[in-house]
Order: C-alpha cells, then structure tokens, then sequence
C-alpha cells in the first residue's frame, strides 16, 4: 500500500490516523475533506501563532546540530498559509502549534537541567581528584618512612650478622680446644701403652739370656707392677687436672657464648616482630588506598553512566520529535498528491480495493486446500512404502544372520575335526616318547634327592655364618651433624675414582634426617641428577655395604625380591636382598651400614613385591620378621634365622628405591608414599672447589643411631611446640574441611624424628617443614592433581600456607609447596 494511501487513510479515519501519524501521547483531531468547490472563509490574521513558533525557534535552534531552514521559519510565508486556511482549519493548525511550542519549551528545560547536571558532576569529579590526590601525598610520605625503616633493619641485621659471624668463630676455636683435648688424651694413652709393652718386652729378654738370676728378676716383677700403677696414677692425676681445667674453661666460655646467643635471640625476636608490624602496616595502608581507589572510580563511574543514559533518553524524544514532523509533513504532501489521483472521490478507490482483497483470499483458499490435499495423499504413500521396505529389510538382516551363523558353525566343526587328528597323532608319538622317558627321569630325581638331603637349604647364608665372624672395626661418627654433613659431602665427592660427584648440604642435611626417619628412601628426578650415585657413593663414603638389586618389570610377589624356596630340590634360592639382609645381622657387619639400592623400584608396584616390608616397618623394632618358609629345614639352618624360616629386618639396613616417572612405570601407592622418605633430586651441579680428600673410614651403625636418640630428645619439646603451631593453623582446618586430608600419628611421629635431626645437621626448622608438607601432602592426589578442585581452593591453601608460616616464625618460605602449588594453579588455569 502506498505512502498516499496511508495518508488518506489517516483523514478519513481518525482512529488509523493515531497509528499512522506515531506515538503521540495525545493526537491531533482528523482533517475533515473540503470540497474544491467551496470557497474558503478568510481567516484572522495569526499573530499568537506567530509568538508562539518564534519563540520555539529559539528555545530549540541551541539543541540542533544544525541551523533551522530559513523557509520553514519565514514569517511572511506562515501569515501568507496562515490566511489561506479555513476556520476550521486554523484552528486545528492553532491547536498543533500550541503543542509544539510547549513541547519545545519542555525541550530545552530537559536541556538546562542536563547541563547543570553535568556541570555538577565535573565540580564532584574534580573535589574527588583533590582528594586522591591528598592521599597519594600522604601515602608517598609514609612509603617514605617505610623505607627509611627498612635502611635501619637493614643495617641491624647486618650488624646481627657480624656477631653472628663473631660467634661461628669462637664456636670453631672450641671445637678446636676440644679437640686438642682429646689427641692430649690420646698421646697419654698411647704412652701408657707403650710403657706396658715396653716393660714386657724387658721382661722376656731377662728370661731369655739370665735364666741364672730368676729369682732377682721374679722380686724385681713383683716390685714393677707397683712401681707402674703409682706412675700411671701420676700421669692420670696430671692428665685429670689439665682435663679439669680445660672444661672449667670450655664452661666459662660456653657460658659467655650462651648468654651472647640470648642477647643476639631477643634482638632477632624485637627485629621478626618489628618486620611484622610493618608487614602489617604497608598491607593496610595498600588495602586502603586500593579500597578508596575503587570507591572513588565506582562512584565516578556511575554519575557518568546515569548522565550518558539521561542524555541519551533526551536524545532518543528529540529523535522522535523530529521523526514525528516529519511524518506530519509527509502526510501533507501525500494528502494533496493523492487528492489529485482521485479526483475527489476515495469511495471509489475503497471499493476497488475491498474486491481485490476478497479476490486474493479466495485464492489463497483454493491453493491451500490444493496443497492440503496433494500433502495428504502424498504422505499416506510414501509411508506405505516405507512400512514395505522396512519389513523387506527386516526379513533380509534375519535371513543374513542364519547365513552368518550357520557358516561359523560349519567352519569350526572343520577346524575342531582337523585339530583332533592332528592332535591324537602328536599324542600318540609323545607317549611313545615319555614312556620311555619316565622311567630314566625318575631315577634322576632318586639320585638328586639323595645328594640334596646331604646339603644345606641356605647354602650362601650357611657360607656367611663360617666366614662372617670377625666384627669390622667401625668409628663412631662426629659428635655434630653438621660436621658430618661437611664430612660427607667431601666424602661423597671422592668417594668413586675418577670422578667427582656434588651434592648440597641442603640435599645432604634432608638425606640425614631421612635416614633417622625411616628406612626406606624414594629418589626421583629426572634422569642425571644422581639418584643412583648417592646411594652409591654414600656406602662407600661411611665405610658401609650397597647391594644393587635392579627392580624387573614382571615382579609380583616378595619373591621375586628375597628368593624362593624349591620344595622338590630342598633348597632355598637366595636372591641378593635376601643375602644382603642376612650379612648386615652378622657378627662382621652389625655396626656397618648397609644399602639395598632397589634401581627403578616403580617398574613394578611396590605394594606388591614389597608389601611385608612395608608392613615390618610399621612394627617395633623386636617384632621386624620377614617369613621366609612356612616350616624350617630339619637340619642346617643358619643360625640367625628365627625357627629357620623367619629373618630380622635388621636395623641397620635401609631401603633406596630410585624412580622415575614415564609410560613404562608405575604411580607410587599411598601405602608406600606415606612410610618412605621422598627426596626431589635437583640436576647435578658442577663440584665447589676445595673439597678435600679425607682418609677412608668406616662409622659405627650404632653410633650414629645413639647420635640420633640424643638430638631428638634435646629438641623434642621445640618440635612440640611447633606441631601444637600447625595442629591450631588455618592450613589444617582447610586441608581437613576441603580436602579430608590430616596430619596422622605417623606423619607425627616422623616429623618428631626428622625436624630434629636436619636442624641439628645445619639445617633449619623451615627447610624440614616445606620438605615434608611438599612430599606428604602437597602431591598429586592428595593437594594438587585432582579434579575436584579448583583454582580458588589453591589459592587459599597458599594463603593458609604463607600465614601459618608467619604465625610458626619458620625461616624463608615454603619454597617446595609454593612450587608445587603454582604450578596446579597454572595447570588449572591452562584447563588442565
């Protein structure tokens, strides 16, 4: 329908006027059709109009982008039109100006009140930057003052350390003291052993070439022995005295050193305390700047957002205001246009159009019931046929399937009857062969077992019990860790010939603890960072025994690790492990320390094949049996078998599984995690310069468990403390609500053993915690590597973290867990 059309419509009907003409609240009256014939009434001359539009036209020119047309606001033109119309008319056209004007003196109030908005928004805005601006003033002054602090910390931990330093060194001129003490010891020893043999030596050669003067040298026998205890008192009288005065020093001086610790301890204290509080104070004053921030921004933020959409809801009716003057104008122009085409007479127009319409509905009506009914039939066909070709397709997969069936059935009923007859002649050539077999078998196994019943089950064990009967004489280990770990990471280091390994003492301080912890470790890392060597060359550095037992991939079972009894020879096969847990027991081994080096344990489960061990670990140190046989040989038994059948997890033997992690091994248990040492090998760094090559020894077993005992009962109440820390932190009511994971009685009673043995090596209570946090709880399965958690939970599992550390005062920062962490955060943030 055309524009003209609508337009007529809108004269004739003054309801489709109102949807044609917009969505005026309130439309102007229809415009009644005056004949041409009539001539119109004058009309009044306009003046009010002529106030009213002028005014507008000013009230409106500032909010347009644009300058008005000059035609549309001629005066002369609008008094000419103006005069032109009829009463009626004018008055309809009185009645929209008055609209017009009032709707532009709206207008341009709605503008004044948008400019004054805005103009209150930039004052608010600038009050806001002034004090931002305040504040910022302020926070540089105080991050002046934080930094002049953090000069003076500065400078009192560098005087913190200088008597620390102080302190080291008169620790080391003891020690020196001390030791001098001891060779002192030695020397008169020495001496007094050398007198003894002296005299005896005397004694015989009088015998020998004055057999003569018996009797004088029997009265001069019996006066020496007299004569050697009174010098030997002598000597012990002095050597006593000068030992007395010596400790009187030691304790002077151990006095001093420990009252100079107390000072240097306090002053650690106030400095830890002091770092906190300003800790404390620099986080608040970033809070609050970054919360006033924010405010600010927000506030901002919104006044601008309300002010752009009450400009852009002004804009949006001026929009329409113009939109609708120019549809009024349209429908002028398309009023005349369309009075001229049908020449006065729309009624014809109308009846034209109704039969068109009618026309066209009938059809429309004759082509649906076409379609409808071509449709129908249509649709009833082709599902006839698709039932047809349904049930066809049917009947064949059934037919095909018999087909299928009975020719399998045919094809193994061949097969079967082929296989029989080739089977019944290779029976009937291998009876014939076996028969005479069986009789020259049998008289072989006749013979074996009469040779067998005159050896021993345990042959290499029985071996080790006539050889292995001379202790090895063993020292006793340093009286400090640390000066062990020294020892040994210079041992460690020449320990092969020909090459030259380097392990850290952080490395070394952990490996100790681990070994006063349990006695199966776990290496990892990848490959070249020395797992094997360690173990290796740590035997040969304390004068001990590594037996190397390479893990296969097929084991299941203890025997594939320890051997089996043979019940048809009589006889145990004793495999490596077996042999070495035996030697440790010996009279030449008790006090050595033995290695059994498990290479590659995950190639198979070690729940499996290890399973008793794991077990005997968690008994006492009485009940450690491993059952070998379910009954004892008769005769022949090595002697340090219980009942013959059962041997000693000997405490002197420790476990060193090395592990790597690829398509071809196995994930560690739980099982197995929780009861072993883990230790991360780094990659192997170049050597330090000046480690020097020390004399070969061999330490005592037991000397260093003693060392051990001692250590974790002078640090018990220390380690209490900290595990009544960590028990009351926010890490573990988290790890308990989010994860279901807890410390546990053997987590604790490990820490208790470990913690203490690492600080007593030179390590610190910091460096033992992150160790055990990060191979106990935070690995995968337990913390990190699940897919029930989320990015957030990390997060504050960091956060409980760091703030138990705090709250604990442990040094540095859990560097293994924070690792551990960020890297499943960062997984997690990848969509891993």
């Amino acid at each position: 329908m055309s524009s003209s059309f609508r337009i007529f419509e809108s004269v004739i009907s003054p309801s489709e006027s109102k949807k044609t003409m917009g969505k005026n609240k309130k439309s102007a009256p229809p415009v009644r059709s005056v004949s041409t014939a009539a001539s119109p009434a004058p009309a009044p001359r306009p003046s009010g109009l002529l106030k009213k539009l002028i005014p507008t036209q000013e009230q409106t020119a500032p909010l347009l982008p644009d300058a008005p047309p000059d035609t549309a606001w001629d005066e002369e033109q609008i008094r000419n039109w103006a005069a032109s119309l009829s009463m009626s008319a004018h008055e309809q056209f009185a009645a929209w100006v008055e609209q017009f004007a009032s709707w532009g003196t709206r207008l341009k109030d709605a503008h004044d009140r948008s400019v004054s908005a805005g103009r209150a928004l930039e004052a608010e805005r600038e009050t806001l930057q002034g004090r931002l601006s305040e504040e910022s003033a302020r926070l540089a002054a105080d991050r002046a003052a934080f930094d002049i602090e953090q000069a003076q910390q500065r400078q009192d931990r560098a005087e913190l350390e200088t008597a620390r330093l102080a302190l080291t060194g008169e620790r080391e001129t003891l020690d020196e003291q001390r030791l001098a003490v001891v060779r002192q010891q030695e020397v008169l020893t020495r001496q007094a052993a050398e007198l003894r043999g002296q005299l005896v030596l005397e004694r015989e050669a009088s015998l020998q070439t004055l057999r003569q003067q018996v009797e004088e040298l029997e009265q001069r026998r019996d006066r020496l022995p007299a004569e050697i205890v009174q010098y030997r008192a002598v000597l012990l009288d002095r050597a006593r005295e000068d030992v007395e005065a010596l400790k009187a020093g030691v304790q002077t001086q151990e006095v001093v050193l420990h009252e100079r610790e107390l000072q240097l301890n306090a002053h650690e204290l106030a400095l830890a305390t002091r770092d906190r509080k300003l800790a404390m104070n620099e986080e608040l004053l970033r809070v609050r700047r970054g919360s006033l921030t924010e405010e600010i921004r927000e506030e901002f933020q919104r006044q601008l957002e309300d002010a752009q959409r009450q400009s852009q809801r002004l804009q949006t009716r001026l929009d329409k205001a113009h939109a609708q003057k120019d549809e009024l104008q349209q429908a002028l122009d398309d009023l005349g246009e369309l009075r001229e085409q049908v020449g006065g007479d729309p009624q014809r127009l109308f009846d034209e159009l109704d039969a068109l319409r009618q026309r066209n509905r009938d059809l429309d009506r004759q082509v649906q019931e076409l379609l409808a009914g071509g449709a129908e039939e249509d649709a009833s066909q082709l599902r006839l046929q698709r039932d047809d070709l349904q049930q066809w397709l049917t009947q064949a997969e059934q037919e095909l399937f018999d087909l299928r069936r009975r020719q399998s059935e045919w094809q193994r009923s061949v097969t079967e009857r082929e296989d029989w007859q080739k089977t019944r002649k290779v029976l009937e050539t291998n009876r014939a062969l076996l028969q005479g077999a069986v009789s020259q078998l049998q008289q072989d196994v006749d013979d074996l077992l009469n040779r067998q019943q005159q050896k021993t089950v345990f042959p290499e064990l029985t071996r080790m019990d006539a050889e292995l009967t001379v202790r090895v004489h063993t020292d006793p280990v340093p009286d400090k860790l640390s000066q062990l770990v020294d020892e040994l990471q210079c041992r460690i280091a020449h320990a092969e010939k020909g090459k030259q390994f380097y392990f850290r003492k952080e490395e070394l301080q952990l490996f100790l603890g681990g070994l006063a912890m349990s006695q199966l470790h776990v290496f990892q890392g990848i490959s070249g960072t020395g797992k094997t060597s360690l173990a290796t060359a740590f035997a040969k550095a304390v004068g001990g025994v590594c037996t190397t037992v390479p893990v296969q991939a097929g084991w299941r079972d203890r025997a594939d690790l320890i051997g089996h009894y043979n019940a048809f020879e009589k006889r145990y096969y004793e495999r490596n492990t077996l042999q070495a847990l035996y030697r440790a027991q010996t009279e030449a081994d008790s006090d050595r320390l033995h290695i059994v080096l498990l290479d590659e344990m995950n190639l198979s489960r070690p729940e499996q094949y290890f399973a008793e061990f794991l077990s005997a670990m968690e008994m006492g140190e009485a009940d450690r049996w491993i059952n070998l046989m379910e009954s004892g040989p008769a005769q022949g038994a090595p002697k340090l078998l219980r009942d013959g059948r059962d041997i000693k997890l000997a405490p002197n033997v420790w476990f060193i599984g090395t592990a790597n992690h690829d398509e071809t091994t196995n994930a560690f248990a739980d099982k197995t995690h929780d009861r072993a040492f883990v230790l991360e090998l780094p990659r192997q760094e170049s050597p330090e310069s000046g480690l020097r090559r020390l004399k070969p020894v061999t330490w005592s077993h037991q000397s260093l468990i003693d060392r051990f005992d001692v250590v974790c009962k002078e640090l018990q109440p220390q380690v209490v403390d900290l595990m009544a820390f960590i028990n009351d932190s926010d890490l573990t009511r988290l790890l308990g609500d989010t994860f279901n994971l807890g410390w546990g009685n053997r987590l604790e009673r490990q820490m208790m053993r470990f913690v203490p043995v690492v600080i007593e090596a030179g390590g610190s209570e910091g460096l033992a915690v992150d160790h055990l946090l990060s191979s106990r709880m935070f690995r995968d399965g337990k913390v990190i590597g699940r897919h029930d958690v989320g990015k957030d939970d990390l997060q504050r599992v960091e956060e409980a973290l760091l703030e138990m550390w705090r709250e604990c005062e442990l040094e540095g920062e859990p560097t293994r867990c924070l690792m551990t962490l960020r890297r499943d955060i960062k997984r997690l943030e990848r969509g891993g």
